[in-house]
């Protein structure tokens, strides 16, 4: 019965010497040094497969216990041998299909009312989910393959949002550790330097992963019967948000049986790729925003608004800074509204060695905080063009031709694309100076294509000129 072992068969989509590729999980891990990185165009799978691969290591390593071990194995590379014995301590709880222990799957959960496995990926079209980058319907699913399978069983557990369940004795589920925050991953030049920036210091003492606990059973999720706390990397890597069981049709998946899975126990437990800001009485999980890019909202984290940047950033700043390195940060996650996913996102800037440190922070929050007081200043020059254009209007009417000016639209745009020089510059002399310039840039071609839209009738000149005016002002603000 057993089938398809996600250590020996392909299905991790890789770049290797020019080429995509996909490896086992056991050659990802083994071979990392010939990797250059994971290669997959969805933004969930890249997140949820590196968490896999973080777990693993994780474990069978037991560490890495400090910075210093970690530069060690940056050096001579991962010890091949203890990893290789815990690959072949777990082996049979690595196979997609079996009979007593399916990978992260419960084995007897029951087939009745089947769901389509488009329910696994948010970009699928399922139930009230709105279509992102699929026009298949539930009564034509498409097989899918095993590989793919694995990977969209492994997008579920890390992503699936809260919502309404209506199976054995639950009527809602809690969303996956993933499913409503940004995951912050640190990208090197291989995949091990890509998996040593992001392995933070561990603690293996009270861990633990999915595959090293006896298989959950249908008994064990009925009615939310079973509840573990939300603490451990490890635990959290692989929690097993939902009860799955992929149902093998010979050459791939149509439908899988589905239900609960383990209720989640919030305790005082900060995810390591998880960014926070601090809430009324809480910390909370750093979202992306449909609206606007996620640079933006890094200013929630700095110290004086009271965030938390994630443990790996801190952790990947000190390794690029002891190792020689340089890294990418990558953004990724999706955007929800309850249990409707209304984007899937990755977002892509520099990673300089000295983001943490007091001087590149400080520039930050002088950037971010200038950028959103120009904004502002751009709103309400907007609105006085439309004012100016429209008379005494109602102001649902205002607000509309407000919106559709591309004066502040296009001035987030211009910054979206300049924020990645600037944060490659932080800390360093001239960086403020060189924000000052990309604002002033991106104000003035966001006004150069205001007034073509506007127009050149008389009232549209008026209103041009005395916007005019205001733009003098915000722009000696600008250069200040």
């Amino acid at each position: 019965m057993a089938k398809f072992n996600l250590l020996e068969g392909p299905w991790i989509p890789v770049l290797r010497e020019g080429q995509v590729v996909e490896v086992s999980l056991g050659e990802a891990l083994l071979r990392a040094e010939g990797i250059q990185r994971l290669e997959t165009p969805s933004p969930l799978e890249e997140a949820a497969l590196h968490r896999l691969l973080l777990t693993l290591l994780h474990r069978a390593l037991g560490g890495p216990k400090d910075l210093d071990q970690a530069l060690d194995w940056l050096e001579e590379g991962f010890p091949l041998e203890p990893v290789q014995a815990y690959l072949d301590r777990y082996h049979s709880r690595f196979y997609l299909f079996h009979e007593k222990a399916p990978f992260f799957q419960i084995p007897d959960l029951p087939e009745k009312d089947p769901l389509p496995w488009t329910k696994l990926l948010p970009e699928r079209a399922s139930g009230n989910n709105p279509t992102l980058f699929d026009h298949s319907t539930e009564d034509r699913v498409p097989p899918l393959s095993y590989a793919e399978a694995a990977r969209a069983l492994l997008v579920h557990q890390a992503f699936t949002p809260g919502g309404l369940l209506k199976r054995l004795g639950v009527t809602s589920a809690k969303g996956a550790p993933l499913a409503g925050a940004a995951c912050f991953l640190a990208v090197g030049k291989t995949l091990r330097e890509t998996l040593l920036l992001n392995l933070v210091a561990y603690e293996p003492q009270g861990d633990e992963a999915l595959w090293e606990r006896p298989p959950l059973r249908t008994q064990d999720v009925e009615g939310e019967r079973t509840v573990w706390p939300l603490t451990g990397v490890a635990r959290v890597y692989t929690w097993p948000s939902r009860g799955v069981r992929l149902l093998d049709e010979g050459q791939g998946v149509r439908y899988m049986a589905y239900g609960p899975g383990v209720r989640p126990e919030e305790v005082a437990f900060r995810d390591p790729m998880v960014a926070y800001r601090q809430g009324k009485n809480q910390f909370l999980p750093l979202r992306l925003s449909v609206e606007r890019s996620f640079w933006r909202d890094f200013g929630a984290l700095l110290p004086g608004a009271g965030g938390v940047w994630p443990a790996t950033l801190g952790w990947a700043s000190d390794l690029e800074r002891e190792g020689g390195l340089r890294g990418q940060l990558r953004v990724l996650g999706q955007v929800a509204d309850q249990a409707k996913i209304l984007d899937v996102r990755r977002e892509v800037y520099p990673l300089p060695p000295g983001l943490l440190d007091p001087r590149a922070q400080e520039d930050l929050d002088f950037a971010l905080k200038r950028a959103e007081k120009v904004g502002e200043a751009l709103r309400g020059l907007a609105y006085r063009l439309a004012r100016e254009v429209l008379g005494e209007k109602d102001p649902k009417e205002l607000e509309a031709f407000t919106r559709s000016l591309p004066l502040e639209r296009l001035y987030w745009h211009g910054l979206d694309r300049a924020f990645p020089g600037f944060l490659e510059q932080t800390g360093q002399k001239g960086a403020r100076e060189a924000w000052k310039e990309a604002l002033e840039k991106a104000v003035l071609e966001s006004w150069r294509a205001t007034r073509v839209f506007v127009g050149t009738q008389g009232r549209h000149l008026k209103a041009l000129a005395r916007g005019e005016g205001i733009l003098a002002g915000i722009l000696q603000e600008v250069r200040a």
